[in-house]
């Protein structure tokens, strides 16, 4: 039976806005999510509890960080996969897929807090805890939507499950691909 142990969608709110030690993008501990990487055997640097059950644990997280542009409250929205702390007793292409799939869906989720920051901004929403409330329901439901795809899928054994939910989520992240993390070049002078 192939079982993803862990998923971790997590919101930090910070009283200083905006001013974080942690650095965006990809570091030896990390991946940010990236439409052009997909996740591979040596990403999974951990290892296992005694209590871990399955073959493999994909820890992702969906940092959702408010900050204030010129008194307008911004979020810095990513998904992100721990290399330190995801693990692999087995390594099959099949359960790497639907570990990378786990990371998918932080992504969908990521995006779909995206879109609903920018609903509440174009209504004039300028309340840091309606925000963080509708971020909040959106964590849930990923948290959700995990762990239905785990039991659907029975944690990737079932082929034409874990299919129908590749499927699924390529298309719910192509109808959000407007929502999707966007760099900013910086240019000095």
């Amino acid at each position: 039976m192939i079982r993803l142990l862990s998923i971790i969608l997590i919101l930090h709110t910070h009283p200083n806005f905006g001013q974080s030690n942690e650095g965006a993008g990809e570091t030896q501990n990390s991946i940010s999510w990236n439409e052009f990487y997909k996740l591979q055997w040596h990403d999974f640097q951990g290892e296992p509890e005694e209590t871990s059950m399955g073959d493999a644990g994909a820890v992702v997280q969906i940092k959702a960080k408010p900050f204030l542009v010129k008194k307008r409250v911004v979020y810095d929205v990513t998904a992100i996969f721990n290399r330190k702390k995801s693990w692999s007793r087995d390594q099959s292409e099949a359960l790497l897929a639907h570990e990378q799939l786990h990371f998918d869906i932080a992504e969908l989720y990521a995006r779909k807090i995206r879109k609903k920051i920018e609903e509440l901004s174009s209504r004039g929403v300028d309340d840091v805890k309606i925000f963080n409330a509708a971020v909040q329901q959106l964590l849930q439901e990923s948290n959700e939507a995990d762990q239905q795809y785990d039991l659907e899928t029975l944690h990737g054994a079932m082929s034409r499950r874990q299919a129908a939910w590749f499927q699924k989520i390529r298309a719910d992240l192509k109808s959000l691909e407007q929502y999707k993390k966007q760099k900013r070049i910086i240019r000095a002078g």
